[in-house]
């Protein structure tokens, strides 16, 4: 069975440009979000959000993102849980997850979220213009990889 070549063009937007991604936005602070997604929408991005993990496990698999920004520190689970909970889950397990965090950076910290599940580790505030790298790159891995095991590919 071979992939129907729809599914293997490029999302396109209005302009037959490729559209940048998916973000699913799982932080409670809502003063930071707000203009991040305006920001990311202005970007092209399709922008998902939630202040609740448990919400942000149920977007996640029901829309699929290219990508999650995961706060470390939510009102009902840490996202930490959160995280282990994604990676382990068959629907969700390919989604790049990009830690957001303002308790620091220090090493164990970024141990733990590597391990459990973190592609990528910012510490708040962060430079807008380094999410903006690192959200390309996070949607690029996950498109590949989507493409690579997409049903009926064969890439060995």
């Amino acid at each position: 069975m071979t992939t129907p070549q729809s599914q293997l063009q490029p999302q396109l937007n209005v302009q037959g440009r490729e559209r940048p991604g998916r973000i699913l936005i799982v932080d409670d602070d809502l003063a930071a979000v707000e203009p991040l997604a305006l920001r990311l929408r202005w970007q092209g991005y399709e922008v998902l959000a939630t202040a609740s993990g448990e919400e942000g496990i149920a977007l996640a698999r029901g829309s699929h993102p290219d990508v999650i920004l995961l706060d470390l520190c939510l009102p009902d689970f840490n996202g930490l849980e959160v995280a282990k909970i994604l990676t382990a889950d068959n629907q969700t397990s390919d989604i790049p997850i990009v830690f957001l965090s303002g308790l620091g950076d220090d090493e164990t910290l970024v141990r733990e979220c590597r391990a459990a599940g973190g592609t990528y580790y910012l510490r708040k505030p962060y430079d807008c213009n380094v999410l903006l790298l690192v959200l390309s790159q996070a949607v690029a891995e996950h498109r590949l990889w989507h493409d690579m095991s997409a049903p009926g590919e064969d890439f060995t």
